[in-house]
């Protein structure tokens, strides 16, 4: 048999008159908290996510600035003492000096980069793992000094355009043989 609408409506207010009246008081109750629990929930989950979207906000201003503060340094750092051509010339790099400080681990801690690279311009059309690494053994016949990496995951690079000299001797004449190089900072990427 089937219950029309009004019935069926008229069954369920007979069954809660059935009920005592301090149930029916605890069955509210219980219905008020559900709803204060589901309320409270979805406001839990809006905040959640408004405070995602905040936080990737920061992270991806505070990569920006750490990327312009490497760009604004590496435009300065082939005046810096240790990079310098000995003629003092500006935005030039010694080849001489650079290999020495590849081979010193220290200057990780002293740079803000993740990594630091000197890529001279017989390169410049070749992928990084072509290019001809330099050691004391094959200097000055190479294309790319590893200064340092730190190895993070992930990294940004930025350059810089410097001249790029090694100290010669010919006919026991001392001079600066000169051509373009790129130097290249890593700036770590966070979140």
């Amino acid at each position: 048999m089937r219950m029309n609408k009004k019935s069926n409506s008229h069954f369920y207010l007979d069954y809660i008159r059935l009920i005592p009246k301090s149930k029916r008081s605890q069955l509210k109750i219980q219905e008020m908290s559900f709803m204060l629990v589901g309320v409270v929930l979805f406001f839990v989950l809006v905040g959640l996510f408004v405070l995602t979207v905040f936080y990737a906000k920061i992270f991806d201003q505070s990569n920006k600035i750490a990327e312009q503060r490497t760009l604004s340094s590496i435009k300065n750092i082939a005046n810096s003492p240790e990079f310098n051509c000995k003629s003092y010339k500006s935005n030039c790099v010694d080849g001489d000096k650079a290999l020495a400080l590849s081979r010193n681990q220290d200057y990780q801690r002293f740079f803000p980069y993740s990594s630091l690279r000197i890529v001279r311009g017989s390169a410049f059309n070749k992928s990084y793992e072509e290019m001809t690494k330099c050691n004391l053994d094959n200097y000055p016949d190479c294309e790319l000094i590893d200064v340092y990496d730190k190895k993070v995951k992930s990294e940004r690079s930025v350059s810089n355009f410097v001249a790029f000299c090694i100290l010669k001797i010919e006919n026991n004449y001392p001079y600066e043989k000169c051509e373009i190089a790129k130097l290249i900072a890593g700036t770590e990427v966070k979140g």
